[in-house]
């Protein structure tokens, strides 16, 4: 007997947020389709919607905010939270299909950009078992037939998880000098950092920082949730 259908028979798939029975993936096509996806890259500064990827206001700041959908979205937190916590690697694909769609929708140029993930610190890693960035992120490379870069950008420090901190200050002061990138590795370059989800935008300011002086021209900080 084929071991997959013996599993499957054994212990059948339901799907992770309205528990109803599927046949593949993690959650059912309604739940996918139920999903409102974002029609606008943002500030990353002050959050307000960019018409295209000219920015509008906040010129200065190091990056554009791609989220693909909300954080309040059932779905999409289900899926984060049961990537993160409960180690269910399957649930990075439909995250990074939402996150590819979304992307592909704004029509932005992406020729010449490579894919960046967050990386986490070898303490957390070594905990979790993976990087749930750069899951996404090698799944989305391959949709969008950009490059994956995960050696370039490293995480020095070990911090708390940003979600033990209280406001935006905390969060701020809580990754600063956790991420280095080798000076004029990234001479020139364009990058699309991703991550999960973000909240304050303090763990990508603090990479786009980094990635920024070691040279990069452009930087779109993409996630699949905005909180």
């Amino acid at each position: 007997m084929n071991f997959d259908f013996f599993m499957d028979a054994l212990f059948p798939r339901k799907c992770l947020v309205c528990r109803a029975s599927i046949k593949t993936g993690v959650i059912c096509e309604k739940c996918r389709a139920e999903i409102t996806p974002n029609t606008s890259f943002f500030c990353g500064k002050c959050k307000a919607r960019i018409c295209g990827t000219r920015k509008t206001c906040h010129k200065d700041f190091p990056y554009l905010l791609g989220g693909a959908a909300s954080y309040g979205d059932k779905t999409i937190k289900t899926l984060i939270h049961c990537l993160k916590f409960r180690g269910m690697r399957d649930a990075a694909e439909p995250l990074a299909e939402i996150m590819g769609k979304y992307i592909s929708g704004l029509d932005a140029d992406l020729a010449g950009y490579s894919i960046i993930p967050i990386p986490l610190s070898p303490k957390r890693q070594r905990e979790r078992g993976f990087n749930q960035a750069e899951l996404i992120g090698k799944i989305l490379a391959a949709r969008l037939n950009i490059p994956l870069e995960t050696k370039i950008l490293v995480r020095i420090k070990h911090a708390s998880p940003q979600s033990a901190t209280e406001n935006a200050i905390e969060r701020r002061m809580n990754v600063r000098g956790c991420f280095a990138a080798a000076s004029g590795s990234l001479c020139g370059r364009k990058v699309i950092l991703v991550d999960d989800v973000t909240t304050s935008g303090a763990t990508f300011l603090e990479a786009a920082l980094s990635i920024k002086n070691a040279g990069a021209k452009k930087i779109i900080a993409l996630a699949a949730a905005m909180a």
